[in-house]
């Protein structure tokens, strides 16, 4: 709590040292400090062309863990019962496997062979709430990711199914 005779820096009223400024000027916060842009020079947007943003965009290096963890967490959900949680995690890598499509073009024919031959059928076994169609479905799935691996000259690249669950998800159907 500040006594009456203090300001928000510490000093009294009286010593305002540590906000004095030239002359004519106000004290100034640490936003008013950011230099002003110059009106000549455009915005960043704008001095982006589109082989910049193109570059920009996430590959599937950045990509294809984020799809690998949502299979990870379908597996798992659907495992405990959790068939809602599965469904959600099956459409969001869906909708990645999409994403690639747009950022990596070169591979659009083969992701929409992954997801007609093996997404579709994971999503159909949950819809069906049926472990066992599922559980075929996940080994496929995995299968069918390392073989678009090699075909891609990835084949270094081996995913397989973490032997436990996801510790940061509550698995609980709910």
């Amino acid at each position: 709590m500040l006594r009456s005779d203090q300001t928000a820096h510490g000093g009294s009223q009286d010593d305002d040292s540590a906000w004095r400024r030239p002359p004519g000027t106000e004290p100034r916060g640490p936003i008013h400090s950011l230099p002003m842009p110059d009106p000549a020079q455009p915005a960043n947007p704008e001095r982006l062309d589109l082989e910049d943003l193109t570059r920009l965009q996430p590959g599937l290096a950045r990509l294809m863990p984020e799809i690998a963890n949502r299979l990870w967490r379908a597996v798992y959900a659907a495992r405990a019962g959790n068939w809602r949680l599965a469904r959600w995690q099956v459409s969001e890598m869906r909708k990645l496997l999409l994403l690639c499509t747009i950022t990596r073009p070169k591979y659009t024919d083969d992701i929409a062979e992954y997801i007609e031959a093996d997404v579709e059928p994971l999503a159909a076994a949950i819809a069906a709430a049926d472990l066992e169609a599922f559980e075929r479905a996940v080994s496929g799935a995995v299968d069918a990711a390392n073989e678009f691996h090699r075909r891609w000259d990835k084949g270094f690249i081996v995913w397989k199914l973490p032997d436990t669950a996801p510790p940061d998800l509550d698995l609980t159907p709910g």
